[in-house]
């Protein structure tokens, strides 16, 4: 591991240096294109403190998902069973807290009412997106890998991934800015004196979903749309030399 890794390569590589990132406020997903050293000098951080912490991760004797080599068709299965799911659970919860919570004490935090309209537009636009990918854009990788293997015709082949792909990076920025728009008004989750059980859970439920929506848009960018890219060059460049 050198200062010159992308922080979206480390964890591509061993997803338990997430927590790592996380930890020094560093984002992973959507700015993980930052090398470890601009990353540190932007946020006044110790590299080598950085890096014995990333190295220690990675050392970890919990258990790691190779996500690398996981068959494409079950990361897709992963990301719907774990990360859509997530949120088509836990997002109406969520909102339902903080809208309470919005009402009851957005007198005295105001915040919690920016927090709220902006949550909600966040779980409508996750929702439209999963909808695309679940009805689009995921069947159609699921057939790139049939067709690797044989097991559908390549005849209506075509080139395609890439468009739905810039579009689901787009919006993913999006999500991303959300997410850190809500942790800013919030001060990273951090509770009022004498907050309430119902503000205790909406931080506690906000700061798991931030925490998810995370990882859950680090392994689309950073390892589901480049090997997708890269299986459909793949199938055409067979294509053309047979």
């Amino acid at each position: 591991m050198k200062d010159t890794n992308t922080i979206s390569e480390i964890v591509a590589d061993d997803i338990r240096t997430a927590t790592v990132f996380k930890k020094h406020g560093l984002d992973f997903c959507c700015g993980g294109n930052k090398t470890l050293k601009e990353a540190c000098d932007e946020n006044n951080i110790g590299i080598d403190d950085l890096l014995e912490s990333l190295q220690n991760a990675k050392l970890s004797s919990e258990s790691s998902i190779d996500f690398q080599k996981m068959e494409l068709d079950k990361l897709l299965d992963h990301i719907i069973d774990r990360h859509h799911k997530y949120i088509y659970d836990v997002g109406p919860h969520t909102l339902q807290f903080i809208k309470k919570v919005a009402s009851v004490h957005g007198v005295n935090h105001p915040e919690t009412k920016e927090v709220a309209v902006i949550f909600m537009n966040l779980m409508s636009e996750l929702h439209h997106h999963m909808m695309k990918e679940e009805q689009i854009l995921f069947p159609y990788i699921r057939n790139l890998v049939k067709m690797l293997n044989g097991e559908v015709d390549t005849q209506n082949f075509r080139q395609f991934v890439e468009n739905p792909v810039r579009m689901m990076l787009l919006e993913h920025d999006q999500a991303g800015d959300m997410l850190k728009k809500i942790n800013e008004l919030t001060s990273n989750f951090t509770l009022p004196e004498g907050a309430c059980n119902t503000f205790r859970a909406s931080y506690a439920n906000l700061k798991e979903m931030e925490d998810d929506v995370m990882l859950h848009i680090h392994l689309e960018n950073n390892v589901l749309f480049p090997r997708a890219i890269a299986l459909e060059k793949q199938i055409a460049e067979s294509l053309i030399e047979g």
